[in-house]
């Protein structure tokens, strides 16, 4: 009886090592995910923008939103920075989202207006599910005379409507000032802004080809219409 006691316990801890060895192996789609987003910016700057009023859409079945959309008229939602105020209006902005994956979760994203005029993803995921998704993009901010640059996170949540998106709203947040001291916003400082009529329509937007290696120069604070 001993001897058979002993057996199943070697043959449930040897299950047990098995699943582990298959998990690491066969990751779940979730886990795919959590890894995707974590490797753009860290969890607590998410949160950030969060507790700022953005809707973070969870889920690995996020709807398909390729195409070119413009978000206008802009509206501050909330913010963290000194210098922003309630009812602020920022420069209509413009996206484009291609390439989506429904294996890694990756997106591509090009942008206008969002930092600047033209902001462009180093690495972008998507989450989500039903029609309802999140985007999650860092992109490289350089100053004018290119001595100083920080990487922003931003993420733009809404909701696939037909050709359009509806109840569109974005963060951005400094998630790395090293080496922009004196030039951009702090770190952990950002902002959230909505499209106040609730509708961002297709548009056409060829700008792929006028972005390389995710570098531009952007504006700590949006320019106003």
């Amino acid at each position: 009886m001993k001897n058979f006691l002993a057996l199943l316990c070697l043959l449930s801890a040897m299950m047990v090592i098995s699943c582990s060895k298959s998990d690491k192996v066969n990751p779940s789609p979730q886990d795919i995910l959590n890894k995707k987003i974590s490797d753009i910016l860290p969890q607590k700057y998410i949160d950030t923008l969060a507790k700022l009023g953005l809707v973070v859409n969870q889920g690995t079945t996020p709807p398909n939103v390729e195409g070119a959309f413009r978000i206008a008229p802009l509206i501050l939602k909330n913010s963290n920075i000194k210098t922003d105020y309630t009812g602020q209006v920022f420069h209509d902005a413009s996206v484009k989202f291609f390439e989506q994956s429904t294996s890694d979760f990756g997106i591509k994203l090009v942008g206008k207006f969002f930092l600047n005029a033209a902001d462009t993803s180093i690495t972008t995921a998507i989450s989500g599910s039903g029609n309802n998704f999140t985007v999650y993009g860092k992109v490289k901010s350089v100053s004018a005379d290119k001595s100083k640059y920080a990487y922003f996170g931003i993420l733009l949540s809404g909701t696939k409507d037909g050709t359009s998106l509806k109840n569109v709203t974005y963060g951005i947040i400094n998630i790395d000032n090293t080496n922009g001291t004196g030039v951009f916003i702090n770190e952990g400082q950002g902002r959230v802004a909505y499209d106040q009529d609730g509708v961002s329509e297709s548009i056409n937007f060829d700008a792929v080809s006028s972005f390389k290696n995710g570098e531009r120069v952007f504006l700590t604070t949006p320019s106003k219409p």
